[in-house]
């Protein structure tokens, strides 16, 4: 799937300047704890590397021997959380991965951009899709992407998210393209497990800030008002 081949792209990338095995690295965590691994990337500290997985970040030696899991913090630098950081440049980067064909609802006078990540069924997801068109009059552009539910099916989801008539009460502005809409969405739901997103519905806001849940309108408003955006946002508060 393209989503695999992404993080193999990301993995190659890396290896040049790493001075350590990525490959070898992504497999050993994936078969030692059963994740996958998109992502590989020096930190401050000398032998220990940061991997995005389907499960969130964690750190790692170069081997996998040994893994941690929490928050790393610059002491030198006013006690800066780098994972916090870390998780947000990482959603900016997958976002950024997404390029035309997606699922959008634009604003006509566009003054923020939200990413939905988000089921069709769930009751908060419907009540979150049925207001929309509030974020959209004021301003607020959405990109739509799919959530894989716990018990769904793959070839359920694609037939749900690929059908012409879904959604069609929204004034979508971008819609899956018939050729090749099974792919697309496949790649898609890639990037909701490489930033290891499980509830539903979950915002992305432009500073790669994670929002979970249901959130009103007036509520995202006051976070994106109070946001300094990256100079070329993708879309994407942990």
């Amino acid at each position: 799937m393209h989503y695999l081949l992404l993080g193999m792209m990301l993995l190659c990338a890396f290896a040049a300047n790493a001075g350590m095995d990525p490959q070898q690295l992504k497999q050993t965590i994936a078969q030692r704890l059963g994740v996958r691994v998109f992502l590989i990337d020096e930190t401050p500290v000398p032998g220990l590397f940061l991997l995005g997985t389907s499960q969130g970040l964690i750190y790692s030696d170069a081997r996998g021997d040994y893994v941690l899991q929490g928050s790393m913090l610059d002491l030198g630098h006013g006690m800066k959380n780098l994972t916090m950081l870390d998780q947000q440049r990482q959603r900016r980067l997958a976002l950024a991965q997404i390029g035309e064909q997606r699922m959008q609802l634009k604003a006509p006078h566009e003054r923020h951009h939200l990413t939905l990540f988000t089921e069709l069924g769930c009751r908060n997801c419907r009540a979150t899709l049925d207001e929309l068109p509030m974020l959209q009059a004021r301003g607020v552009s959405v990109q739509l992407l799919p959530v894989l539910g716990r018990f769904a099916d793959l070839a359920d989801a694609q037939a749900l998210w690929c059908d012409p008539a879904l959604l069609g009460e929204l004034s979508l502005s971008d819609r899956l393209p018939a050729a090749g809409c099974n792919e697309i969405l496949a790649h898609h739901i890639g990037l909701s497990q490489w930033l290891g997103i499980k509830a539903s519905p979950s915002w992305v806001l432009p500073n790669g800030d994670l929002v979970r849940g249901y959130q009103r309108p007036e509520q995202l408003l006051k976070l994106l008002d109070h946001i300094d955006a990256p100079a070329n946002p993708s879309s994407s508060a942990s």
